[in-house]
């Protein structure tokens, strides 16, 4: 349970009671390690059991009142076959869309080391403030998306789900729960999981759920060491 003083003061006394962070199912490029980015692949026949699993299990925990989800092809995707679970308004917004990588858009990790050398370098030393060429940062998505993750405390919509990305996923987990620069470059969001925030008048809870199964407590981290992949694959 995160204190109030790692919280945002905005969830105080508002509507929201439960948010629920889905990444889409695997995708072909997940397969392949290719990173995504702006540019989209299909979900595979196993993704699309992610987002089946995912969809029932939220139905199973109660349910949401709405799916506020990216609009790119394999957050669509998830958010249809999903939906036939939950059964809720779907609302596509711009801001919940994954990292753009600018040139290193649709490569993997060995072919950008190959034609970006310096700059992977870069990348592996300072993870959260490492801008891809014409890409972003993780901070330049954290304001992409604030105003967006402020308006959630003014819906009249107690229960939540944002179908999203994995790079987003951790910017939003850090805004929510204060995260540290190089906290939040540790969180791991496979596409099987989902996190779940509970807004308490004093506390968030975070728990995560992984495969469908039971709910356990706190994030999915890495260890020590950075992730070597800036976006999702």
């Amino acid at each position: 349970m995160v204190c109030l003083l790692g919280c945002r003061d905005l969830a105080c006394g508002k509507s929201l009671k439960y948010l629920y962070i889905v990444r889409h199912g695997e995708t072909e490029w997940n397969v392949l390690g290719r990173l995504q980015g702006r540019l989209d692949s299909p979900l595979t026949d196993l993704g699309q059991d992610h987002a089946r699993a995912n969809g029932h299990l939220i139905k199973s925990l109660g349910g949401v009142d709405q799916l506020y989800v990216s609009p790119s092809g394999r957050t669509t995707e998830t958010a249809y076959l999903m939906n036939s679970f939950t059964q809720v308004n779907i609302d596509f917004n711009e801001a919940l869309m994954e990292r753009d990588c600018g040139e290193w858009s649709g490569l993997n990790p060995e072919e950008i080391e190959q034609s970006f050398p310096l700059g992977w370098a870069q990348r592996a030393t300072d993870p959260y403030w490492y801008q891809p060429p014409g890409g972003e940062n993780l901070h330049d998505m954290g304001v992409r998306v604030q105003s967006f993750l402020e308006d959630l405390y003014t819906v009249e919509a107690q229960r939540v789900a944002l179908i999203t990305h994995g790079v987003m996923s951790k910017v939003i987990l850090k805004y929510y729960l204060s995260l540290g620069e190089l906290e939040v470059t540790r969180i791991k969001h496979p596409n099987n999981l989902v996190y779940r925030l509970t807004f308490y008048a004093q506390d968030i809870d975070i728990h995560r759920f992984v495969a469908g199964g039971e709910a356990q407590p706190g994030l999915l981290r890495r260890e020590a060491e950075v992730d070597q992949h800036p976006v999702e694959k």
